[in-house]
């Protein structure tokens, strides 16, 4: 069985405010990625890919993964 992983939205959320990251575009900034990209994963329009991924690490620590991402069987993604 695949897996994919999803943004923990209440994770990053949690995360934010403890950065004192208010805004999706201070957020693109510190994880080094286009805003468009952050509203896209955030919209849920693209799932998080390894970019996204590796800036969140680098921002804000390994510890942080389990907070920001959760992994999901392909049978309980839903469809695009």
């Amino acid at each position: 069985m695949l897996a994919t992983l999803q943004l923990n939205k209440q994770g990053l959320a949690k995360i934010r405010r403890l950065a004192g990251i208010e805004h999706d575009h201070q957020l693109a900034t510190r994880i080094k990625v286009d805003a468009t990209t952050v509203s896209r994963v955030l919209t849920g329009k693209s799932a998080p890919g390894p970019r996204f991924i590796a800036g969140c690490v680098e921002a804000f620590g390994a510890d942080c993964f389990t907070d920001l991402f959760v992994v999901v069987p392909d049978d309980e993604t839903p469809a695009a």
